[in-house]
């Protein structure tokens, strides 16, 4: 697994932004228990069609995660990137 900053996080799931809680990470740096989830469920979608690549950048941001744990928004999210 890649050591990913905030701002890696933000550019792989760019295009993943749901309006859930890929979004909010995106957004605002919240982290939850539903975060992990959804990004889990991408990450077998993307291996079932044969993105490997891609599904493999999300299991570097699932390890992000499992390295912060969970957070509340962060106060200046996207200023400090």
């Amino acid at each position: 697994m890649l050591d990913l900053t905030d701002d890696d996080v933000r550019s792989i799931l760019r295009e993943y932004r749901n309006g859930g809680a890929i979004s909010r990470l995106y957004a605002t740096g919240e982290i939850t228990r539903e975060t992990l989830t959804e990004i889990g469920v991408l990450t077998t979608l993307l291996d079932e069609e044969g993105k490997d690549e891609a599904a493999e950048r999300l299991w570097d941001v699932i390890g992000y995660l499992d390295a912060v744990g969970e957070r509340p928004p962060v106060k200046g999210w996207t200023a400090k990137l």
